[in-house]
């Protein structure tokens, strides 16, 4: 087990967006000494599976990594406030991304941080009922945590495993004008933009498609997603598909610093980004990740398909 100092530390973990589902101060701990807080990296919990990843940070910004960690799951009572008897309990396995992520300075340079990111997920926690949840960490070797809280919906808002996505036609290499006008990772190409989710469901083969942004994520997520999918496009021998969709309106970005929602996010109802979808050759998503992702965790639900 380690721990690491890194700036902007909440913000790498947890996209402003998420802070409803970031608990970390809404709950404070039975033992004032506790020094690292929960944070979750995805907001969009339902009723029934899912999988839930976090991390833990102390209050001078130091990240727990490669922790031995286990999770419990309680609903709080509508009534009380209080959590009940523990529903589930589990351990969280440690998963590392890592990427560059381009940073425009205020000298017009566009200069690649190198952005080691990791994260704890527990998979397939069973979560029968809408309503506030609490999720308590317990570190092996007894480091003091905080408590989290967070909400589980009856219905997913970003598309469910099982749905049909939309057949978006985004652009790809051999419609653009320039690599630049459909990514903002900072390569001169890549094998992410070949075709679109269109034919890609026509094809009838499994795929996957992310939506992230390299240069304009609000989380600090996205930069490590884009690499860590291509690593993992490459690892499968590029058998499948990868599509790299950026969520923002590019032009409005780069030339009025407003982040407003590209078309293919609206149309796909994305409240946060990134998000990763594997997509089955019957056209039906079968697995979704939403924040970061690990090569591990893409290969094994694209192989599922294989």
């Amino acid at each position: 087990m380690r721990t690491r100092a890194v700036l902007s530390a909440v913000a790498a973990v947890c996209a402003a967006a998420l802070a409803p589902a970031c608990g970390g101060d809404a709950a404070p701990a039975a033992d004032p000494a506790a020094t690292y807080s929960g944070l979750f990296t995805a907001s969009e919990f339902v009723v029934g599976e899912n999988r839930v990843p976090f991390g833990l940070v102390s209050r001078d910004g130091d990240f727990l990594e490669e922790a031995d960690v286990t999770v419990r799951f309680s609903r709080i009572a509508p009534d009380s406030g209080e959590p009940l008897a523990p529903h589930a309990e589990a351990p969280a396995s440690w998963r590392a991304a890592q990427g560059t992520t381009p940073h425009l300075h205020p000298d017009g340079e566009l200069h690649l941080h190198l952005d080691y990111r990791g994260f704890y997920a527990v998979d397939g926690v069973d979560l029968p009922e809408a309503g506030l949840w609490e999720a308590a960490f317990a570190v092996a070797d007894g480091t003091p945590t905080r408590r989290a809280l967070f909400a589980v919906k009856a219905e997913a808002v970003a598309p469910a495993i099982g749905e049909r996505p939309p057949a978006t036609r985004n652009l790809t290499l051999g419609e653009a004008a320039s690599f630049a006008d459909i990514s903002t990772r900072a390569v001169e190409r890549d094998e992410l933009h070949n075709t679109s989710v269109a034919e890609a469901l026509e094809s009838g083969a499994p795929f996957v498609v992310f939506f992230a942004s390299p240069q304009f994520c609000t989380s600090a997520l996205c930069g490590p997603v884009t690499d860590t999918l291509d690593a993992a496009r490459k690892e499968l021998g590029g058998v499948v598909e990868f599509i790299h969709v950026e969520p923002w309106d590019l032009d409005a970005a780069r030339n009025e610093g407003r982040l407003v929602p590209a078309a293919a996010m609206l149309e796909w109802g994305l409240p946060t980004e990134p998000w990763t979808f594997v997509v089955g050759a019957d056209g039906r998503i079968a697995a979704r990740f939403e924040g970061l992702v690990s090569v591990e965790e893409a290969v094994a639900a694209v192989r599922r398909l294989l």
